[in-house]
C-alpha cells in the first residue's frame, strides 16, 4: 500500500483592493493552492452590497489557474480586471446591470400613499 501523498502547504495569501466601474472589490491570491504552481484567486464585492458582477451574482467568485498563466496575464488585479471587462461585454451582463441599476433608482423614489 502506498503512502498518501502530502499536499504542499499553500504560501500565505495576498490581499488587494481595487475599483472596477464604480464597484469596490477585494481580491485574495493564494499561491500553491492544493498543488505547487497553482493559484486560487478569490474576488469579493465590497460595495455596493448586493450588486451583481459579470462573473458572479453572489458577490463572491473563486478561480484556479496556473501561476505562470497568472504572471503572464500581469498579476492578480490585471487578470481580474481583464476577466471582468471581457464578461461585461455580454448581453447577459448588460441586461443584469441595467435591471440592478433601475431597481436601485426605483428604491430611492418617494413612496406615494395608495
Amino acid at each position: 500500500m502506498s503512502k498518501p501523498r502530502k499536499l504542499p502547504k499553500p504560501r500565505p495569501p495576498t490581499n488587494h483592493r481595487f475599483a472596477w466601474r464604480g464597484f469596490r472589490l477585494r481580491a485574495r491570491h493564494t499561491p500553491d493552492y492544493v498543488n505547487t504552481g497553482w493559484s486560487m484567486l478569490e474576488l469579493f464585492l465590497v460595495a455596493p452590497k448586493g450588486a451583481p458582477l459579470p462573473i458572479t451574482s453572489t458577490g463572491y467568485a473563486a478561480h484556479f489557474l496556473d501561476e505562470d498563466e497568472l504572471k503572464a496575464a500581469g498579476g492578480t488585479i490585471t487578470y481580474l480586471r481583464n476577466r471582468l471587462d471581457r464578461e461585461a461585454n455580454t448581453k447577459a451582463w448588460a441586461k443584469a446591470e441595467f435591471a440592478w441599476r433601475q431597481g436601485d433608482l426605483f428604491d430611492r423614489l418617494p413612496q406615494v400613499p395608495p
